[in-house]
Order: C-alpha cells, then sequence, then structure tokens
C-alpha cells in the first residue's frame, strides 16, 4: 500500500491566557504517514493534540510549521473536500433542521448532484439505522442518533479518505455495533481511515496500523500486529520444586503447582531450557497470554513517564 497521507513536522502552539499570556506547545515535530486502503488509529491521552491534528488537516486552523501532503500533492489550506470526510467528536449542525434538511445542504456543497442526494440520504439513514427520524427536528434527536448523522455526513459523498473523532462516543451497545460494522464496510469498500477513539477496544477490531501521540510527540507508529507481538507475555505453570527456576512472577497454584509469566520469547525460551536441564521440576502447561492493543498503549505511555 502506497502512503495517501503523509504529514512532516507539524508543529503547533496556542496562547495559555489573556492577563498572563504564554504559549503552549500542543503538537511538537509530528511525523506520520498514513497507507492507502489502511485503517489507521490515531491514539492518545485527553490533551496529546489528535483533535488539533483533525482541524489542521480540514483546514480550521493553521500550523507554525510543518508539511501536509495528500496523494502525493501539497497541502496548504486542508485536505480537498471532495475526497475526504470529517465526522467531529461533538457534531453541531443547526438544531432547527431535521436530518433530511441538513444532510441535502452539505451534499450539495460536496459536489454531488441534486437527483442523487435522497436517494443517498435514505441509504445511509438505513443502514446507520436513523430513517425514523429523518424528517424530526435535530433539536429533539437523541445524541447518540444526531451522532450517526454526523457520520452520516461525512460519507454521504462516498470520500477516499475518512477523518473520525471519537465516531463511537455517545452510542449505545447496538449503535456502537452497527456504526463499527458500516466501517468496516467502507473500509472494506476501498476507503481510508484514520479516527481516535478512547475506546481502545474497538480501535483494535477495526484498525491495522495505529499511531500514538503522547503530550504533542508521536510516540509509537506501525502495524498493530507487531506492537502487539511485541508485549507478548506467556503462562507457564509448572510443578515441582521451583527454586532452580530463573526469578519471576510466581504464584502459588497449591498442591506443588506454580504458575510463572513471561515477558516475551526470550524468557520463555530461558525457562525452557532450564527446565530441561532440572529433573526436579516439570511443565503442566505452556499458554501465549498476547496483550491487548489497551495494553499495549498503557505500556508506552508509561515507558515515556519514565523516560
Amino acid at each position: 500500500m502506497n502512503g495517501l497521507l503523509t504529514i512532516e513536522g507539524l508543529s503547533l502552539s496556542v496562547p495559555t491566557g489573556h492577563v498572563i499570556q504564554g504559549r503552549k506547545q500542543v503538537l511538537d515535530d509530528v511525523s506520520f504517514s498514513v497507507a492507502r486502503g489502511s485503517a489507521t488509529a490515531y491514539l492518545g491521552p485527553n490533551g496529546a493534540g489528535k483533535t488539533s491534528t483533525f482541524r489542521i488537516l480540514c483546514g480550521l486552523i493553521h500550523a507554525d510549521a510543518g508539511r501536509v501532503e495528500f496523494a502525493g500533492e501539497p497541502v496548504r489550506s486542508g485536505l480537498p473536500a471532495r475526497q475526504f470526510g470529517f465526522m467531529p467528536e461533538q457534531p453541531h449542525f443547526y438544531r432547527n433542521l431535521t436530518p433530511r434538511e441538513l444532510l441535502t445542504g452539505l451534499g450539495r456543497l460536496s459536489g454531488l448532484r441534486a437527483s442523487d442526494i435522497p436517494a443517498r440520504i435514505y441509504d445511509w439513514a438505513e443502514r446507520l439505522g436513523f430513517s425514523t427520524v429523518l424528517d424530526q427536528r435535530l433539536s429533539v434527536c437523541s445524541k447518540g442518533q444526531v451522532q450517526r448523522v454526523g457520520l452520516a455526513q461525512a460519507l454521504l459523498h462516498k470520500p477516499e479518505f475518512v477523518l473520525l473523532d471519537e465516531p463511537l462516543s455517545g452510542l449505545d451497545p447496538l449503535g456502537r455495533e452497527r456504526v463499527r460494522q458500516v466501517l468496516h464496510e467502507v473500509h472494506a469498500a476501498g476507503a481510508t481511515l484514520l479516527f481516535s477513539s478512547h475506546i481502545l477496544g474497538d480501535a483494535e477490531a477495526m484498525c491495522d496500523a495505529v499511531v500514538v501521540l503522547d503530550q504533542g510527540r508521536v510516540v509509537h507508529q506501525g502495524e498493530i500486529a507487531d506492537l502487539l507481538k511485541r508485549g507478548n507475555s506467556w503462562a507457564v505453570v509448572v510443578e515441582g520444586d521451583i527454586s532452580r527456576l530463573p526469578a519471576g512472577r510466581f504464584v502459588d497454584l497449591g498442591h506443588g503447582r506454580s504458575r510463572l509469566l513471561l515477558d516475551g520469547e526470550a524468557e520463555r525460551d530461558r525457562l525452557l531450557d532450564t527446565l530441561r536441564k532440572c529433573g526436579e521440576c516439570r511443565l503442566l502447561s505452556l499458554e501465549q497470554d498476547r496483550q491487548t492493543l489497551e495494553q499495549a498503549f498503557v505500556k508506552l505511555l508509561k515507558k515515556g513517564e519514565q523516560s
């Protein structure tokens, strides 16, 4: 897969006060790329700079320094409007409009033919589950319904690239499952996704790549599978005298049995080698304890705090 979006050296600072003025560095030399056809999770704690990055990509604010390229072309004032869609974390729409009225206007702004818009609106309303409120004012729609309308407006014109800021926020379990399915379908149809989420289980299930941001800096980028594999641990259950085994996190299971957690394949191999040479202890079970994206994410941030 070739790169669709490339960001190099993106930096942004903002004023910190009115009376006592200063500057806060929000983004500090941020660089990463998004492969065409990929689904990339853009992760970080609150205040890491994720939304600021999205606002720069949308042309809502300008970076102090850095370069953005989309499909090999430089981007100076936001991504090309007809080639990308954006769903903000908290969509703010004209509340007196109905979803049908809102999406009709946004469809025209996205360059859709007027004759194509009604069918597209109904299709997305059906797929995302808000067709029953299409002609109801947004002011009386639930938060979850407004959230789904927000996703529909990002996808209505079938963009090549989709930016999603917390797309599953405010949804009930059924709504989350429906939105996840729709995003899987959009990705499978060829769209490139870049989205932020604090629900890391959803990010792990939906994405193949990840960029982790902390305090305005990229601390990791790459394939999710590689990140999870690097942190794999092994759960070993042995029986017998463990005094000659390498020191580790042993848990006494009773009846002469102990459970040991090992970090990585090197520790696993050292233990197995010791067991082969030691006749006083025998192996009962060996299982890979695969870490989740959330566990890997926490480890990365803790490592950054210690350095």
